[in-house]
């Protein structure tokens, strides 16, 4: 009677705890759904599977400007998924009437740059300085999102045909549990950028307040924004400047979660893992947060052995799940294999899942 009754009592305590305590995936991938990164059409199709499929509670994505895109996963996702984006943009001619491609106003300013700069693509410094004498931040920055995704493929973002919608930050937020709010919110809001950057911020029952970003990277060259010229001298202060205003916006809420392709790393020897933008996630650290994928596993997620990165010689974990205030129960990167029958994977990047208990 004892034993029985003993086994009733921990049977019921489990269940109450269970109760209290439910585990939320919460998982980032870029997917670098861009031209500028290789094998772009074999990849998609993939990518879009395996995203439709997906084992997670709530996903951050990152670079998946293309409208087309967003349509495709929108179709292949289940109901019970929301999805939010940015407001995407879409170019308009005729007074309005009729939608156009992103590009549609900006004929001499991409005839320019096929025309001057087409041979400095492999010099993305020098290739952006050389669109920006041709006019490129005269254009509307729908257009220059379109050609920084596109890249040598600019006639994508010229088609009258698809006249594709743009998502001009790249952000994408899935969740499987209900999105009660969301916004996005720009760092330079008012900035015309050669690559504009953001997040989404949203609230999520049984998750928390959920920060979607997607921050500087470090593109090795020089500075390349102009209208920020005299507000950071490099990438690197450009970064940082993003993560304090994620963490000034996060330590709003009790139980922030900041996701996404951050572009900082620490050093990790064990897995030769070599800091990038360090400044940036010891910031992090200072103002509460941790990264568990860090802690807990620590192998690359933007690697040198990937076949799809390309001149880069070092391995850096640039994805988080950066955690304050939630029970970590797990971490583990994901999607770093390559594609079946391929020899390459679905995107540069790999993901991470972190596991919290709430």
């Amino acid at each position: 009677m004892t034993l029985a009754i003993t086994l009733c009592m921990t049977s019921l305590c489990m269940t109450s705890l269970w109760n209290v305590i439910q585990a939320v995936k919460i998982q980032t991938y870029n997917v670098a759904l861009l031209t500028n990164t290789a094998k772009y059409k074999q990849r998609r199709p993939n990518v879009i599977r395996a995203l439709a499929s997906g084992d997670y509670d709530v996903m951050c994505l990152q670079e998946m400007w293309f409208g087309d895109d967003v349509d495709m996963l929108k179709e292949k996702l289940d109901k019970d998924v929301s999805i939010y984006t940015p407001p995407l943009y879409q170019e308009k001619m005729f007074w309005g009437l009729l939608n156009a491609p992103p590009c549609h106003n900006a004929p001499l300013t991409v005839a320019c740059i096929a025309l001057r700069c087409a041979s400095l693509a492999n010099d993305f410094g020098a290739l952006t300085n050389c669109s920006i004498d041709c006019g490129l931040l005269t254009e509307s920055q729908g257009c220059i999102a379109c050609l920084t995704a596109s890249g040598l493929s600019a006639l994508r973002c010229f088609n009258y045909v698809r006249h594709e919608t743009i998502n001009i930050p790249g952000v994408v937020l899935l969740s499987k549990r209900r999105v009660n709010s969301a916004k996005t919110i720009f760092f330079e809001p008012n900035v015309k950028q050669i690559t504009k950057r953001g997040y989404i911020e949203a609230e999520i029952d049984g998750v928390g307040t959920v920060f979607c970003s997607h921050s500087t990277s470090n593109a090795e060259t020089e500075f390349y924004e102009p209208n920020l010229r005299d507000v950071y001298s490099n990438m690197a202060e450009q970064n940082l400047a993003d993560s304090r205003k994620l963490t000034k916006a996060a330590l709003m809420s009790d139980k922030p979660l900041i996701i996404g392709d951050l572009n900082t790393s620490p050093d990790i020897p064990a897995y030769n893992v070599t800091a990038d933008f360090k400044d940036s996630y010891n910031h992090f650290l200072s103002e509460g947060f941790v990264s568990p994928y860090v802690t807990m596993v620590g192998k690359c997620t933007f690697c040198r052995r990937n076949p799809l990165v390309k001149d880069w010689n070092y391995n850096n974990v640039l994805d988080h799940v950066m955690v304050r205030n939630h029970t970590v129960l797990s971490a583990k990167r994901f999607y770093d294999a390559n594609i079946p029958s391929m020899d390459f994977p679905m995107s540069d990047h790999y993901g991470v899942e972190v596991e919290v208990g709430n």
